[in-house]
């Protein structure tokens, strides 16, 4: 009845308005998110050492469609909503509180493009100009400016590991688990077959290799219906 009292405009409007609330519905706290966020939390809220200790990080390695950046997003905002309600919006020194940073990868990131990235997400004046050292050095900034704890760095699969580019970055995760105070986040399709945690005899192995060791793989289960859970 109170519908087909609206108007034209009004009628069109709530229309308008329910489409994209039916389109933004969830995420769902389903047991495969339940169960991520869980390691996920042990993992963050174990990694309170100082920036001389490097940090353990976490690789979701899952099929896509899963759901797996849905779930590190749905973490990504409650994570600093618990921050900002212990600690305030603002630092002692009154800078903003940023507790996350997310970068996305593209298939030719390099340390430039992946250190600009994360000014980008500050909105940092200086990611315009500079090399990859005054990027990083930059981008360090922000991340104790704004005291950030967590790092999602989204769609590593679609780095090539096993070129230049791919060891320069792993060495990179590597320099910022050592000097980042936070909690580096990967998310990816099929991180361990693109030699992510395998050892090999080379080089360029180990030092991926590295990075790997350092990091917790969990994994998103495939929703099925063959339990009554």
């Amino acid at each position: 009845k109170e519908l087909e009292e609206l108007g034209e405009e009004a009628y069109d409007d709530y229309n308008r308005q329910r489409r994209d609330w039916h389109a933004n519905l969830g995420p769902i706290k389903t047991p495969q998110l339940a169960a991520l966020h869980e390691d996920l939390w042990d993992t963050a809220d174990s990694n309170a050492q100082d920036g001389d200790k490097a940090k353990g990080a976490v690789a979701i390695d899952a099929f896509p469609g899963l759901g797996k950046t849905t779930s590190v997003l749905d973490f990504a905002k409650k994570s600093p909503r618990r921050e900002i309600k212990e600690r305030g919006t603002e630092t002692s020194a009154g800078h903003e509180r940023w507790p996350v940073c997310r970068v996305g990868l593209t298939g030719n990131t390099g340390m430039v493009q992946f250190n600009r990235a994360m000014l980008a997400f500050f909105a940092h004046p200086g990611m315009s100009r500079g090399n990859a050292a005054h990027f990083a050095h930059r981008a360090l900034d922000c991340v104790l400016t704004c005291e950030t704890k967590l790092l999602i760095v989204d769609d590593l699969h679609f780095l090539r590991w096993r070129n230049t580019v791919g060891v320069e970055i792993s060495n990179h995760f590597k320099y910022i688990a050592n000097e980042f105070p936070v909690t580096l986040v990967f998310v990816g399709v099929g991180l361990a077959a693109r030699g992510l945690f395998s050892e090999g005899d080379s080089y360029e192995d180990a030092v991926i290799a590295q990075t790997g060791r350092r990091t917790t793989k969990l994994d998103m289960r495939p929703f099925v219906i063959d339990t009554d859970e």
